[in-house]
């Protein structure tokens, strides 16, 4: 069936790239809002034990697990642009419940249930709006067009932390109020300003039939399941920095919550105003070692966040921890989308975002407990914290200095391991 969605130009196609990076701000703002002073909320307000805190990161990431990949399929079948908005509008919907189970004074299970569905919720817009961006930049473009998504991502965190600071000494059942509006500022914003996209042979995307189920994606494509085993050590470390660092930072450094929110307003300005050129930069080297280098130098901040005793010091560790995101985290995405074959890339950004997920939820409840464990001793403590990291470090750049983007499934079709024209209209050229 052929497509009546008219083909789109070159400044279409940037403009709508903007727009996307406007809405990944609001969505982001949503959660960076309340998900910092989450833990503190539970721990030092409401008095629960640190150890069982650590028990909401994995069953968010529970949920992560089933609406990541279940979201990604959604975008194939369907179209990006439908699942884009739907996903956030239900989203708002379960934080505003949280907030009243917040006022009410709802037990831990409760409360707990409340952001299971909230994470559920939240993969929807994430996994298709990272498809809708890959279909619509060429493969030479995406890394420095993820990092203008990652801008607005980081607007959104160098906002939202200081709102939540300052709401932090209002009923905490605030914050998820917020949370539900801007959700619904994303919505909106998607509805009115995202249109469907056309693809390379005319066909919507909710025409194309699926070729592969996961299982067979697993099965086949050999280098994607080394890759995503890769960013999951990477991503069990780099969770650290919304969990383990607020408490470490205020219990043992011992700085204030309002300081912390700047330290988190810190990482947003400096990705804000150094992330496209750096990867303007750095776009023609080696995307495996450029996401290798970037695991390394997580290492090392991490390192110094242990012998940090003061506020400067974490805003040193915090500069460095930055240029480790900067160099890694929007290329990850950027490798997934030239990976994916152009009908599966709802799917291959659905695991993705699937392992991403799961290292951002285990990784945080590790924490918790080594931090139980090991508070008393911050260099051993960040030491174990930023292993996974190291080793993530060391498969990337044995991938990128060995050239092993080669290493084929039995069936090459299956598996976009060099590059290829993203699916959209031929006459759109480069947009960046």
């Amino acid at each position: 069936m052929k497509s009546n969605i008219p083909a789109i130009d070159n400044q279409t196609a940037r403009k709508r790239l903007n727009i996307l990076s406007i809405t990944f701000a609001f969505n982001t703002l949503a959660g960076s809002i309340v998900f910092p002073f989450l833990p503190i909320y539970l721990h030092s307000i409401r008095g629960i034990p640190m150890s069982t805190v650590g028990l909401i990161f994995p069953v968010m990431g529970l949920a992560t697990i089933i609406g990541a990949p279940f979201s990604g399929y959604l975008a194939d079948r369907f179209g990006r642009r439908i699942v884009m908005y739907i996903g956030p509008v239900l989203r708002s919907l379960s934080h505003f419940s949280l907030a009243l189970m917040v006022a009410t004074n709802s037990s831990f299970v409760v409360i707990t249930i409340g952001l299971f569905f909230a994470f559920f919720l939240g993969t929807f817009f994430q996994n298709s709006a990272n498809a809708y961006a890959t279909d619509l930049i060429h493969v030479d473009d995406r890394t420095v067009a993820f990092s203008k998504i990652r801008v607005g991502l980081n607007i959104g965190w160098m906002i939202g932390p200081a709102i939540g600071a300052f709401l932090a000494r209002t009923p905490f059942a605030l914050l998820f109020m917020m949370t539900g509006s801007f959700c619904l500022l994303t919505a909106l914003t998607v509805y009115r300003m995202c249109p469907e996209l056309p693809l390379d042979n005319g066909d919507s995307t909710r025409d194309r039939a699926p070729k592969l189920t996961f299982g067979e994606i697993f099965k086949q494509d050999r280098f994607f399941l080394l890759f995503l085993s890769l960013c999951f050590l990477l991503f069990l470390s780099v969770s650290q920095f919304v969990s383990t660092l607020s408490i470490y930072a205020t219990k043992i450094v011992g700085i204030s919550k309002s300081q912390l929110g700047l330290l988190y307003t810190l990482n947003g300005a400096i990705v804000i105003v150094s992330l496209i050129y750096l990867n303007k930069k750095l776009q023609n080297n080696n995307i495996f070692l450029r996401i290798g280098l970037g695991a390394i130098i997580y290492v090392l901040a991490f390192l110094g966040f242990g012998a940090s005793i003061n506020w400067t010091h974490l805003i040193l560790c915090i500069v460095l921890m930055t240029l480790a995101e900067m160099m890694s985290i929007p290329a990850t995405t950027a490798a997934t989308g030239s990976l994916a074959p152009p009908d599966r890339v709802g799917r291959y950004m659905g695991l993705y975002g699937l392992v991403q997920g799961i290292g951002w939820s285990l990784g945080p409840f590790l924490g918790s407990q080594l931090f139980e464990v090991y508070a008393g001793r911050p260099v051993l403590l960040w030491a174990m914290l930023s292993f996974s990291a190291l080793m993530a470090g060391i498969g990337f750049l044995w991938i990128g200095f060995n050239k092993l983007t080669n290493w084929r499934p039995s069936n090459p079709d299956q598996c976009m391991v060099e590059k290829k024209l993203p699916q959209r209209h031929p006459d759109t050229k480069r947009s960046l």
